[in-house]
């Protein structure tokens, strides 16, 4: 998702903002995924055995906190989006249209090169095709075209496709409360309108994280890990002055007194990088901090590597092992080499299908006179 907010108004000068820090922590994220991704099925045990416990812990095994990091980002980044938008039925559809014309054509493009890598190891392996471990049946790719996956229960074809699923629902159910509240303010003059909707909200999602609907781990519904996304919401709403800091500070409190009766990192996770926006945004450093050139690179086709890194790294350590003896250097340079070429390869899919599906979705207008919102 892009960072970059620009708005019109009838009458109003444009301005834009960009913020940087944001960009960086998705690019923090997105490798931090690619180095969790990196150790699994014991590809780097022989490096990691030399490694001290702490480093792999916090290089290797940390790295699954960049799902909760992306979860607030985007909670944090709607909210910033819809700051101003008037929410009813076609503003809600030329946003649902928006949000997958943004994100589904570098998503069907890995969903492409993650089965032709997938046919091209069975074919040297000589194994049967199994993309993510299972045969591929047409409603299981019927179901991957629709985001609809999780709600099938049918298997991932890329390891990370999960979290695409549960984002978009965040996405729509957040823009649906929002406009419900409005027209709550609008048609019944309810002058806590959000509050009555997402209070309600907040506390079903609430009940998970704190043990009273079991967590059977990954969900296949956006409800069980709906905190963290609002987490983000409510981060800008208090930078804005929307909500009080204080009602901010006391549901992450809540959060983390869950922490103790059910541990889970994905909620400290979450917790400390909405504490970490809000922080930032009130010291008026979201545009400056972090602003380096590698690192906004990084968050710039942070998409597109999460995307791809699965197959475009398995592979190059698949090949580089069976042409060097298989040590802890070896591993050391395939983990080099598979993320610089997971790297090299998201750039060109930001550049040629990223890149592109941005223009598209800002060609939707968000509403039909001149005003002119872009998400």
């Amino acid at each position: 998702m892009n960072p970059k907010v620009s708005s019109t108004t009838s009458g109003a000068k444009k301005t834009k903002e960009y913020f940087y820090f944001l960009d960086a922590l998705r690019g923090i994220a997105a490798l931090w995924v690619v180095l969790f991704h990196a150790i699994l099925d014991g590809r780097l045990a022989l490096l990691t055995s030399s490694l001290p416990h702490w480093f792999v812990t916090v290089v290797f095994d940390g790295g699954s906190l960049g799902v909760p990091i992306f979860f607030v980002l985007s909670g944090f980044v709607i909210a910033h989006s819809l700051r101003e938008a008037k929410i009813n039925l076609d503003y809600f559809g030329r946003f649902s249209l928006r949000r997958f014309a943004r994100l589904t054509p570098p998503y069907y493009f890995s969903i492409v090169i993650t089965l032709l890598f997938a046919l091209l190891s069975s074919q040297i392996k000589g194994e049967a095709f199994a993309p993510g471990k299972e045969p591929l049946s047409l409603q299981r790719l019927f179901a991957h075209l629709f985001y609809l996956q999780d709600i099938f229960r049918v298997p991932h074809i890329n390891e990370v496709f999960w979290t695409l699923c549960i984002e978009l629902q965040f996405y729509l159910v957040f823009c649906a409360l929002l406009g419900l509240a409005q027209w709550l303010n609008s048609s019944w003059n309810l002058r806590y309108a959000r509050a009555v909707v997402f209070v309600p909200a907040t506390v079903l999602a609430t009940l998970f994280p704190i043990g009273v609907f079991e967590d059977n781990g990954r969900p296949f519904f956006f409800l069980p890990l709906w905190y963290g996304f609002l987490l983000g919401v409510f981060a800008y709403w208090s930078w804005r002055d929307k909500l009080k800091p204080i009602f901010f500070y006391f549901y992450s409190a809540l959060l983390l007194t869950s922490v103790v009766l059910n541990y889970t990192l994905f909620v400290i996770g979450c917790v400390i990088t909405a504490i970490l926006l809000l922080e930032v945004a009130r010291a008026n450093r979201l545009q400056v901090w972090l602003k380096w050139r590698w690192l906004q690179f990084l968050g710039q086709i942070s998409y597109s590597l999460y995307l791809i890194h699965v197959p475009v790294y398995g592979a190059v350590f698949f090949v580089g092992i069976k042409l060097l003896n298989n040590n802890a250097f070896s591993q050391a340079f395939c983990l080099l080499l598979g993320i610089i070429a997971s790297v090299g390869f998201s750039a060109l899919m930001w550049q040629f299908v990223e890149k592109p599906s941005i223009q598209l979705s800002q060609k939707i207008k968000l509403v039909k006179n001149k005003e002119v919102l872009r998400v």
